[in-house]
């Protein structure tokens, strides 16, 4: 059998729950109906996305991965899956996603469709996979675990991770390591077979070689015995058995990352004020995974209010749920985030995991404000508040797709427009792209080259372009000094064509020799700029003054 068998899973999902609490075996039906809720809920938001065209890393990230033969996979466990496209050496060992773009490049590297289906269907197994941990380790009724479900697959703050095709980066391990933490707590729940345990040791394995983030599975499986399964620290040896192939593996893994980058867990960027920036982010960050969006807006108000309402009707009924609540609240949410701390930037994406707790902490208060001994005003005051945070996710998720649609129609347009200009344009012409940063940020040489385009157009004409835009900032200045350079010794040094489109619709604005005559002066005089947020600067105000 697989490490994770939906006999078995759904065996455990349909059980009688172990708190004591009188939850009934629910028929087989109410299960599939959860399950088939839930998939639709994570699946029918992010149709309109399947044939969004690739934006931002995508671009360098399908061109290496998609050509790599089906014998590099084992290379990936020893070295970075980025190679040096970004010009540097990313500290990632990630052969699992590496292999998952070949896949999804089956279809045709320069086709998005597959890539997005393997996207949504990731998420809406993760969705199932949170319904399976509410109704495992924390033992809730199939209802209020697919509220658990249906609140994490509907949260706008997934859209980046689902939406974007470089977002199964966080997508895909959270699915390996909610799979491995589901494994243990059904193992727990009868220790007497090993299989769950295993199983949940070779998840991990997969887990780690998807993301570093998820390092951080000995304290999550540790604090869930502690504070939901109530195991005692004595004897000592017998309580900390459990976890130490755990800690081995994980020793072993950042070995590993050690031995090629020289740091295990990027703790070389943690500065003097590193913690305080934290704080900061992850206070952003639960305010963007609890109201959608982060902002006080009209949605955000109606949110807060459902959810106090929610909360007070549960009060002094949730005691004896309050490990669960602590753990999967708090707890949860701070080893989540805890990786933020050293990843070097701020993305909705990185609470992917984290917000798993959340929807989890909802579908807890649900059950108990909803369970079978409530009146019947309780649980309809239960379900309506329950319903009423749905729709604002389910409103603000609409909202936050259709923003990606606007991104990916931009990213489809200027790379159209981007080939067709350099075809159009004399050989060794300068053309100066200016794609909005929301749609081409690290996507240039990528863009114009196969499989994007018919032919490599950096062969043909000089591209330069804002920094934002290419693939390596560190080596932008030099680089685009030199190209300048060539284009101004080379045949045609007094041809360019600058191109900017409008971030909303994608409209282009361009501007020739032929109508500007001044732009080969202004574009040569850019070669000897000796800072590079100088020479960003003067191409981004060029490309607005003269493409109006």
């Amino acid at each position: 059998m697989s490490a994770l068998d939906p006999r078995r899973v759904a065996s455990a999902f349909r059980r009688k729950g172990r708190s004591g609490a009188g939850l009934p075996a629910e028929a087989g039906s109410h299960t599939l109906t959860a399950a088939l809720a839930i998939c639709a809920a994570a699946i029918v938001p992010y149709l309109s996305t399947i044939d969004d065209y690739f934006v931002r890393d995508d671009f360098g990230v399908v061109q290496l991965l998609a050509s790599k033969p089906w014998s590099y996979f084992p290379r990936w466990f020893h070295t970075s899956w980025m190679d040096q496209i970004w010009g540097f050496t990313p500290d990632e060992v990630r052969p699992f996603p590496a292999v998952s773009y070949q896949l999804t490049a089956l279809g045709g590297a320069s086709s998005p469709v597959l890539h997005h289906v393997f996207n949504i269907l990731i998420h809406a197994a993760n969705g199932l996979l949170v319904a399976l941990v509410a109704r495992v380790a924390a033992s809730l009724r199939v209802p209020s675990a697919a509220v658990a479900g249906l609140v994490f697959v509907v949260l706008p703050v997934h859209t980046e991770s689902v939406a974007w095709i470089t977002g199964r980066v966080d997508s895909m391990p959270a699915f390996f390591y909610l799979a491995s933490f589901l494994a243990y707590a059904l193992w727990r729940e009868s220790e007497s077979s090993s299989r769950w345990y295993l199983s949940s040791l070779a998840l991990f394995f997969v887990a780690l070689f998807t993301k570093q983030n998820t390092i951080t599975m000995v304290a999550t499986l540790a604090a869930y015995d502690v504070m939901v399964r109530r195991k005692t620290l004595s004897p000592l040896r017998a309580f900390v058995s459990p976890y130490v192939p755990f800690a081995l593996m994980t020793a072993a893994y950042l070995w590993v990352r050690y031995a090629l980058f020289g740091q295990v867990a990027r703790e070389g960027s943690l500065g003097p004020g590193a913690l305080v920036n934290f704080a900061a982010l992850v206070e952003r960050h639960l305010a963007h995974v609890v109201t959608g969006n982060g902002d006080a807006n009209a949605s955000s108000i109606v949110m807060w209010l459902a959810l106090v309402a929610l909360a007070i009707a549960a009060f002094g009924v949730a005691r004896d749920r309050l490990g669960a609540l602590l753990y999967f609240g708090p707890v949860w949410w701070t080893i989540g985030v805890a990786p933020v701390a050293v990843a070097g930037y701020s993305s909705p994406r990185h609470v992917y995991l984290a917000a798993v707790g959340w929807a989890i902490v909802l579908a807890i208060v649900f059950d108990r404000v909803a369970m079978e001994r409530a009146s019947t005003a309780r649980r309809r005051f239960a379900i309506g508040a329950a319903a009423v945070v749905l729709a604002v996710y389910v409103v603000q998720l609409h909202r936050s797709v259709r923003q990606w649609n606007t991104i990916a129609e931009v990213s489809r347009k200027a790379a159209r427009d981007a080939y067709a200009a350099a075809l159009a344009a004399p050989p060794d012409s300068l053309v100066v792209l200016g794609a909005p940063a929301r749609s081409w940020e690290w996507a240039l040489p990528f863009a114009v080259q196969p499989p994007f385009a018919p032919s490599d157009a950096t062969e043909r004409v000089t591209i330069i372009s804002p920094r934002a835009l290419t693939c390596c900032a560190p080596q932008w200045l030099d680089e685009t000094r030199d190209a300048l350079t060539r284009w101004a010794s080379g045949p045609n040094p007094d041809t360019v064509v600058a191109l900017r489109w409008n971030e909303q619709t994608g409209e282009l604005h361009r501007a020739t020799t032929a109508d500007k005559p001044e732009l080969p002066i202004l574009f040569r005089s850019l070669r000897d700029t000796p800072r590079a947020a100088d020479l960003d600067t003067n191409i981004r105000r060029m490309l607005q003054e003269l493409t109006k």
